[in-house]
């Protein structure tokens, strides 16, 4: 495991804030998550991961290999209440590094976020600083009050502690890798919802 794992760090670390690059390269790979060892779990948005990873990306080839292997999971405050109908069908975000993850880390947590096609993920928050690098699939992001942007395949996105943020998906899926550092244990909450003029 820990090959793959390795290969898809070193091609993601240099797309990445010095900040985050460093903690990432620092990761001991061998050591394995703390945690009772979990058969690997699928979700519905699961369906999406053959095509998400089919592109020539250069962040694809070892998440390929890895992906039998990968816990697939989803925040527990959206399983309580879903942010909209059909939401829960195309969202899942599977641990790599981190808490619940292949490789065990105290300090920073890296995963994969997987949207299936037109999906909506809501303004949501969290203590811990993020950075989500696109592996495949063109998104619109926003964050805070500024406006929402198309990002592509290697862009980086660093979101700070406690800002809202969004993301859309458009035609295709998107997989994007994340980490986050701080505050590991405290899951995203979906901020209050926005009236919507028309609907």
């Amino acid at each position: 495991m820990s090959r793959p794992l390795q290969r898809f760090v070193d091609v993601l670390a240099p797309l990445l804030p010095a900040d985050f690059a460093d903690r990432l390269r620092s990761l001991d790979l061998a050591s394995p998550g703390a945690d009772p060892p979990r058969s690997p779990g699928r979700l519905p948005v699961c369906r999406f991961w053959g095509q998400a990873v089919a592109s020539p990306q250069p962040l694809l080839a070892p998440l390929a290999t890895l992906g039998p292997q990968l816990r697939w999971v989803q925040n527990p405050n959206y399983v309580a209440a879903p942010p909209s109908p059909g939401f829960l069908d195309n969202y899942g975000y599977a641990v790599l590094a981190g808490p619940g993850g292949l490789v065990a880390s105290e300090d920073l947590a890296l995963g994969l976020l997987l949207l299936g096609p037109g999906t909506h993920y809501p303004a949501h928050r969290h203590p811990a600083v993020e950075v989500y690098v696109v592996a495949a699939g063109e998104a619109e992001w926003q964050k805070g009050g500024e406006p929402w942007r198309r990002e592509r395949p290697g862009a980086a996105i660093r979101h700070e502690s406690l800002v809202p943020h969004a993301t859309r998906s458009l035609a295709e899926p998107l997989l994007a890798a994340y980490l986050w550092q701080g505050d590991l244990a405290t899951p995203a909450e979906i901020v209050a919802k926005q009236a919507h003029s028309g609907l």
